[in-house]
């Protein structure tokens, strides 16, 4: 372990041969953050070691587009990478009776426009960050109308919008910290929230089709339900998968049992509950729908199965006493665009801003090596995998994580009447190696209280896990 400074922040030309003049990278010697203000200022970057998490649309690289609303559904300028929507979808634009409509592509001024990017140099003791910042955004934007081959404008502007994020990366950690900002700079009061989604790599190989490999996890409680009631939400139908795969995959017949099979259902990636209140979602090449859940402890998690590194979003906590747009904070989509991507979608509350208002939504992302198994918890300190347990017949210990902050393992005991004593399992863990914990204790184990802690090259002490006998 070292307790040397290796984070770098900086500007680099054609960063990874992606053609674009500027682009701004943070690195340590953990992961890494591309950050694209050309591409509407998306993160195109976020790996661990050389295990990237992010899809990055090969045909767009080194371009930029002009701030034109002017977009039919073809002219969708999607990068890949971390993207942003405003909330909600549904009244962005108008259509031509002039009714609050949605529209896709999404506005373009906030979702694929280019952004203004700066370093900002903090303390000596604190990380640089790199902001980006949105052009202003008008809403009801226009939308194309197919019947009369031209575009309906709305009758006048209604909300001026403006988009900004702050990006950190912690020395020695995989931990990633995001400051979302969206400020009402117009003169009518808004009501808003944003969709902030990562859109992940769903193929080992190019040539290869394992989206089973590449899975999302979500934590769910049966007391948050959607506001129909259920526990979760499938957008797609039998009807709409069918259609879907017949029109931009290859022809099917209802005829033919085995079409009717395969391509006439929900899609065969909705796993369900794997472990007690953890969903899992895997990719499905031949879906194009999304899932909607309450993520009842605040975050979500995307695994590549094929070399076991997972990548997470630690959110705000779920509030039932604020507005979300179908009352979700959190949503997982197949697309079927492209070369295909798995999305975690992070939804913000609706707020309620006046002119000159803004919110602010805080996020942590974080990257670590696992063991294989199910995602049973996240925390700012690691993943497990395997829950903390004593045997009291061995006297074994054992857990099995994947860790965000590099630092020396250490087990701590209290028993009954408040005597503690330390332990270090490991001398050194980091992101890059999962940890399988397993322990001989020499003493008695009744009343015992096991805490599992990292401690870092400050001497400070992190909580991973923690059970009690």
């Amino acid at each position: 372990m070292t307790s040397q400074t290796t984070q770098t922040v900086r500007v680099i030309k054609n960063y990874n041969n992606w053609k674009w003049d500027s682009v701004y990278v943070a690195k340590n010697k953990f992961i890494s953050v591309a950050v694209v203000p050309q591409s509407a200022g998306r993160i195109l970057e976020f790996n661990l070691g050389d295990v990237p998490s992010l899809w990055v649309n090969p045909k767009l690289l080194g371009k930029s587009f002009p701030h034109s609303e002017e977009v039919k559904m073809s002219d969708w300028r999607n990068f890949g990478g971390y993207r942003l929507v405003p909330l909600p979808i549904d009244n962005c634009s108008v259509d031509k009776n002039g009714n609050s409509a949605k529209r896709w592509p999404p506005p373009v001024m906030i979702g694929d426009s280019p952004y203004n990017a700066r370093i900002v140099k903090n303390k000596s003791s604190e990380p640089s960050e790199i902001v980006v910042t949105s052009g202003v955004q008008q809403l009801p934007v226009p939308q194309f109308d197919n019947q009369s081959k031209a575009f309906v404008y709305p009758k006048s502007v209604n909300e001026e919008l403006q988009y900004q994020r702050s990006l950190s990366i912690e020395d020695n950690s995989s931990l990633v910290h995001v400051k979302h900002t969206l400020t009402n700079v117009g003169t009518k009061n808004v009501k808003r929230g944003i969709m902030i989604s990562s859109q992940h790599v769903s193929r080992s190989k190019p040539e290869l089709t394992d989206g089973e490999n590449f899975v999302a996890y979500v934590p769910f409680d049966e007391k948050y339900k959607l506001p129909n009631g259920e526990q979760f939400e499938i957008t797609g139908t039998a009807d709409s998968r069918w259609n879907y795969v017949n029109k931009n995959r290859k022809p099917l017949d209802k005829n033919n049992p085995e079409d009717v099979k395969k391509y006439y259902n929900h899609g065969t990636n909705w796993n369900g509950e794997v472990a007690p209140g953890i969903y899992e979602v895997a990719y499905d090449y031949e879906l194009m729908s999304g899932f909607h859940i309450v993520s009842s402890k605040g975050w979500l998690c995307y695994v590549n199965k094929t070399n076991n590194t997972a990548f997470v979003k630690i959110l705000e906590p779920y509030n039932p006493k604020l507005e979300y747009e179908d009352g979700v904070n959190a949503s997982i989509f197949c697309s079927g665009l492209e070369t295909g991507y798995l999305e975690t979608e992070v939804r913000t509350p609706l707020y309620n801003l006046k002119p000159g208002e803004h919110f602010d939504y805080y996020e942590i992302q974080a990257a670590a090596k696992i063991s294989a198994g199910t995602v049973l918890a996240v925390n700012r300190i690691g993943i497990i995998t395997k829950s903390l347990t004593l045997s009291t017949d061995s006297k074994k210990i054992t857990g099995k994580y994947g860790v965000f902050k590099e630092g020396i393992l250490v087990l701590r005991t209290t028993t009954t009447n408040g005597q503690t004593s330390e332990t270090v399992v490991e001398n050194n863990v980091n992101p890059l190696k999962a940890y399988e914990l397993d322990f001989q204790l020499q003493d008695k184990v009744k009343g015992v209280k096991l805490q599992l802690y990292i401690k870092d090259d400050h001497n400070d002490y992190h909580l991973l896990d923690a059970v009690t006998i």
